[in-house]
């Protein structure tokens, strides 16, 4: 037998050659590999998203993205026969070293059929590993196909460690990687390899290029200054994640113990309550928030803006900061594929870019089940970048190094740094343990894992979804305060890495969010962004850390506010001077205020954006409240002239505009405005007695309700510069633009 060094090297390293002169050396891992791929496609051969289908978006997609699939299925195969012959030259070259050393002799097709047998049996390990640590990648892909494979599934996350798993796989791949190095022959190996080295003049330029190149980032890393302790700008760090309701913050007497270290963290912090998103939806609302406006001001109103609203230019806290030196950056995973979509000002943004394209290649490559086990990890995702923004494989570890690294990155300047984390947002994908750590080890539902979305697109393009009742809602909540625990813990390593690097004293954290959620509750439904009844999806966090004497450590402020707020107190604790386009004011001057008199003011404004979830079926109230326009496949289009960007249509900005619910909050008073076809409905709530706005005021406080309407019109027209006409107490958007 030759020895795999010598086929290699006798040849002058030509891989080609090798591979010719020795077939067993990988025709077993490309048999067993392509029979996985071919498998995967025979098992997810429809293309849907998140288990919806339309058959004109696939007309699309065969049409215009054809080539994009065809690049995706080639690589995805190329990744799957490299595994597979990587792994194939280990374990027969073992296979064979071990025979050897033993004396035993066989024929080249019992060989091939052992080797392929270990294949199968490493790739099943491996599988059934990942099946316990990421279960919500395989659902759709795999236990949704048979009885037996769900079965399967549940045994393992239900019964066993992926440790197990783990130690197997690492013990099975050390005893082959050992009998295969035992199979090379060193002595040639090293002289063949100086030989080839000894005469190319390419690999000889390399080597030398590389040595330079690292002894300059050694020379260069031990004269880098971490940080300037006695800058006189603190570092500003804010620290969020998607969808953060802060009613399941232990500290704020939640029943289940889901943040111990942002609780230790709100002992030497201020919190405030009572702060109201202005969208409960991401992009308009990390908008309003990093420029300290409101929505009618900035213009991005919902999650699918067109390149117009994209491209204006906007006044963002990140322009003046970086004017004062400091360093900004933001870093996120997928409920962050929002920031690479519009210029708000950052030096660096780290977070996936979500366009049509994109889309194809996560949806192609989540359907190859066989190859996830391989690429869920740091390799897998330089080598499949859109990995980073599918939903179900959320990687907030990642997130975390990536936001030390930037920290170290600012040498000495002082810098914002916002770490945007999406494991909070649904689908409530955590990783195990967190998946089960709040489960009912009982629950064997559809949600088991993650929130199954369940809705389906009929042939008239209508949405139907399955409500959430019972068990079926506590297993969804428990799934949410895992995820709420998995971010508390990366919050926790963020916050110990700048004490250990004696930056903490000159930093202020902010913990927040885009948005809350609802879970159930009443008639509220699941979500965000759908309704503004009760403030479970309006409300978000904010606890502020400082050593400023402005924050009374462990204060809990309860005051109504706006996240437009947020920027103006952390300026008013930085002591930096606030730009004359803020429209929010510090918090910290409002702290003694009860309420506004003026008839302009207001404590909080808030509203809608696209209807994402439209059953007219639902026996839940928001579904039927509302100017009814098709559905989001039906309103969106692609942009083919912009990066292939998925924006709504030209033609549906007006009544998307016209038909959103909004409503303001003025002193313990919150007036929702829901436009309906045959007139506008305002409804008025106690928001403090009545948290759950289950009783309209509207008939029996009229004064009231006069009021609130006169706060409101002029309110809209203050803050829209008149973009608004009002007839018959309608809101109608001026759109200056052509429809068609």
């Amino acid at each position: 037998m030759k020895l795999i060094n010598r086929s290699i090297l006798s040849h002058g390293g030509n891989i080609l050659s090798f591979m010719k002169r020795n077939r067993d050396y990988y025709i077993s891992g490309i048999i067993v590999f392509l029979g996985l791929f071919l498998a995967s496609l025979m098992m997810n051969h429809e293309f849907s998203y998140m288990g919806n289908q339309s058959d004109s978006i696939s007309k699309i997609i065969i049409n215009n993205f054809w080539h994009i699939v065809l690049f995706q299925l080639v690589k995805l195969l190329l990744i799957y026969l490299i595994i597979g012959i990587t792994l194939n030259v280990i374990f027969y070259g073992a296979l064979i070293q071990f025979q050897m050393m033993f004396n035993i002799i066989r024929k080249p097709l019992t060989n091939n059929i052992m080797n392929m047998s270990m294949l199968l049996f490493f790739a099943l390990l491996l599988f059934s590993k990942k099946l316990i640590e990421n279960p919500q990648l395989y659902v759709e892909n795999w236990s949704q196909r048979s009885e037996l494979f769900r079965k399967y599934q549940i045994f393992l996350t239900d019964s066993i460690s992926p440790n197990i798993f783990y130690l197997l796989i690492l013990f099975i791949f050390a005893i082959a990687l050992f009998f295969f190095l035992l199979s090379l022959d060193w002595n040639d190996y090293f002289k063949n390899l100086f030989n080839w080295v000894k005469h190319n003049r390419g690999i000889q330029t390399v080597i030398i290029t590389l040595g330079i190149g690292i002894s300059f980032i050694i020379i260069y890393s031990g004269n880098v200054k971490l940080y300037n302790n006695n800058t006189e700008r603190p570092n500003i760090l804010i620290i969020s994640a998607d969808a953060l309701r802060p009613d399941h913050l232990s500290c704020n007497g939640y029943h289940r113990k889901t943040t111990p270290h942002i609780d230790r963290l709100s002992r030497q912090s201020l919190q405030i309550r009572g702060v109201i998103t202005t969208v409960p939806r991401t992009f308009p609302s990390w908008v309003s928030i990093l420029t300290s406006t409101y929505p009618l001001t900035h213009e991005i109103k919902h999650m699918l803006p067109r390149s117009r609203e994209r491209n204006a230019e906007f006044n963002t806290v990140c322009n003046d900061l970086n004017k004062l030196g400091y360093k900004t950056a933001v870093i996120s995973d997928f409920a962050g594929d929002i920031f690479p979509r519009i210029d708000l000002g950052f030096d660096k943004v780290i977070a996936p870019d979500l366009n049509f394209s994109t889309l194809i290649k996560q949806i192609l490559l989540e359907r190859q089940t066989f190859l996830l086990p391989f690429v869920t990890n740091r390799i897998g995702m330089l080598l499949f970048p859109e990995m980073r923004g599918i939903a179900r494989f959320s990687v907030p570890y990642i997130l975390t190094e990536e936001t030390k690294r930037e920290i170290k990155a600012s040498q000495g300047n002082p810098f914002f740094i916002v770490t945007f984390y999406s494991i909070t947002h649904f689908p409530f994908a955590a990783p195990y343990p967190f998946y089960k750590k709040y489960s009912n080890p009982d629950y064997n539902g559809p949600y088991k894992y993650y929130k199954e979305r369940i809705i389906k697109l009929s042939e008239d393009n209508k949405a139907s979804h399955q409500n959430v009742i019972g068990e079926d809602s506590e297993q969804v909540t428990a799934l949410y305060d895992g995820c709420f625990n998995l971010f508390d813990r990366e919050v926790g390593k963020i916050v110990d890495f700048l004490s250990d690097k004696k930056m903490l004293d000159n930093t202020i954290i902010v913990i927040t969010s885009d948005h809350g959620e609802n879970l159930y509750e009443k008639d509220l439904g699941m979500g965000h962004g759908e309704h503004l009844r009760s403030n479970l999806s309006l409300e978000v966090p904010l606890i502020i850390f400082s050593n400023n004497n402005k924050i009374q450590k462990g204060e809990r402020l309860n005051r109504l506010s706006s996240t437009i707020d947020i920027i103006p107190t952390i300026f008013d604790i930085a002591c930096l001077n606030e730009p004359d386009y803020f429209e929010g004011v510090s918090i910290l001057k409002k702290r003694n205020i009860i309420g506004y008199n003026e008839i302009t003011n207001i404590d909080a404004y808030s509203e809608t954006g696209v209807w994402f979830d439209n059953n007219k079926n639902s026996d839940l109230f928001f579904h039927h409240l509302r100017i009814d326009y098709p559905d989001i496949s039906v309103i969106s289009e692609i942009d083919l002239l912009h990066r292939n960007e998925i924006v709504l249509q030209q033609g549906y900005q007006n009544i998307v505009n016209a038909s959103k619910h909004r409503t303001i909050y003025s002193g313990r008073y919150k007036l929702i405005y829901v436009p309906l076809s045959e007139g506008p409905r305002f409804e008025l709530y106690d928001y403090i007695e009545d948290p759950y706005n289950r009783i309209d005021l509207s008939k029996t406080k009229k004064d009231q309700l006069e009021i609130m309407k006169k706060k409101f019109y002029q309110f809209v027209d203050e803050k829209s510069s008149g973009n608004y006409l009002v007839k018959e107490e309608f809101l109608l958007p001026i759109f200056t633009d052509p429809i068609f």
